[in-house]
């Protein structure tokens, strides 16, 4: 059966005022307590695609540039354009659809989700939160209303929170990241977090949510991003060297056609110096610098300088080897992928599940045949950001990407090609 084109639903939760992690969840242990949370009601989805009103949706999430070994994962975003033709999409219009007690549901902190359907499996691709509802009116019989959005991370960088006595020395970055969401208020139905590979220093639990939560990320190598259902993810250190999703190629993007390899376009190389590292020197709260080098990339390339002095791992120990892997996936240049553009309608029936059910971390082949023949440049990637562009019938998705050649060059036991003890560099 061939399938035409997803389908793509914006809601918005209109009847959910409270702001996330203060409604009440029965048989949970932190928001199940009486006299804690505020009774939520029914959760009501309002479709607003329904009867073609929503025109463009743009969905950014993650990484759109990969600078550093630490990659800084941005506040997602969403821009929804919806026709306003009957003004049900502005606010001071009290006639509309989307009036409750005399009072306009279009208002910022809204819940919002897109999802799309596609042969039968329905996919996440954003949940956040309304940031405006913005009507224009570029012609007498026209309106649209422009609605922004952001995720989880926004709502966690304007959580200011006041110091506690100082506590938690000693446990796992995941428990310290579950500690810093218990804090904010930010449900545990909203977070996926694994258990971490490192421990950590013990917190006061001051200051801004989402600094902590990327420096405690930061600390563990890690990676800390909101996934398409708008749950705080952290993976751990191992999780690239464990974890199948990224340490396998989930797909082949190339233009051999009869070999399996899927189409792609736009792809961005590059082999400059903005990934080269060959002096490291990494501290830890309170401890000693510890300092790495390779003298041959310092000689060939010159000295460049990756440090950070404010990490939380509890031994001087700890930082050598958090320097030490540094040093390994940087102290030479590579020519790698930086970004590909996917044009699903091009092969809808293989391509769509590749756009719709990729995930940040997700590890994917590259292959490129430049002209003047030769050997192809064949690269594993790792997806670290996701832009969706939808448009009436066209979709574009294109994928920030983070070369995996390094990282695979880590022993992974019982992995086929990442076992092997002489070919393979020590992970700690």
């Amino acid at each position: 059966m061939t399938y035409a084109f997803p389908k793509v639903v914006v809601e918005a939760g209109f009847t959910v005022t409270d702001p996330p992690g203060t409604l009440l969840h029965l048989d949970d242990a932190v928001l199940g307590l009486l006299d804690t949370g505020t009774l939520a009601g029914d959760e009501n989805w309002e479709d607003l695609s329904d009867a073609g009103w929503t025109r463009e949706v743009t969905i950014t999430r993650g990484s759109n540039r990969v600078e550093s070994p630490l990659i800084k994962y941005e506040a997602g975003t969403a821009t929804i354009e919806l026709d306003n033709r009957d003004r049900r999409f502005d606010p001071t219009h009290l006639g509309g659809p989307y009036v409750a007690a005399g009072r306009t549901q279009l208002m910022p902190m809204r819940p919002i989700r897109i999802r799309a359907t596609w042969a039968g499996v329905t996919y996440d691709l954003y949940r956040g939160y309304a940031d405006d509802w913005q009507p224009s009116w570029d012609h007498p019989t026209m309106s649209v209303t422009t609605v922004p959005c952001f995720d989880a991370f926004e709502a966690l960088a304007n959580n200011s929170r006041a110091a506690v006595a100082a506590v938690g020395a000693g446990e796992t970055t995941g428990q310290r990241i579950h500690r810093i969401l218990d804090s904010a208020g930010w449900s545990p139905i909203h977070r996926l977090i694994s258990m971490g590979d490192s421990t950590v220093q013990a917190t006061t639990l001051e200051g801004e949510a989402l600094a902590e939560l990327q420096r405690v990320a930061d600390s563990e190598l890690g990676e800390l991003y909101v996934d398409g259902a708008g749950r705080v993810v952290f993976r751990n250190r191992r999780a690239l060297l464990t974890d199948s999703r990224s340490n396998t190629s989930q797909a082949t993007f190339g233009d051999d056609r009869a070999a399996g390899e899927l189409p792609y376009q736009d792809p961005q190389a590059g082999n400059d110096k903005t990934q080269l590292y060959n002096l490291v020197r990494i501290g830890r709260a309170g401890g000693t610098v510890q300092v790495t080098e390779d003298t041959s990339s310092r000689e060939e390339f010159f000295t460049r300088t990756f440090e950070r002095d404010d990490l939380l791992l509890e031994t001087d120990a700890e930082a050598r080897d958090y320097a030490a892997w540094i040093l390994h996936i940087s102290r030479e240049p590579e020519l790698r992928f930086a970004q590909i553009t996917i044009n699903p309608m091009r092969n809808p029936t293989e391509l769509f599940p590749q756009v719709l059910g990729r995930e940040i971390g997700d590890r994917i082949t590259v292959i490129r045949r430049p002209p003047g023949g030769g050997d192809p440049v064949v690269r594993d990637c790792f997806i670290r950001g996701i832009v969706h562009e939808i448009k009436q019938a066209r979709w574009r998705t294109t994928w920030t990407l983070q070369s995996a050649t390094k990282v695979s060059s880590f022993v992974t036991l019982d992995h086929p090609s990442l076992g092997q003890l002489d070919a393979n560099a020590l992970a700690y």
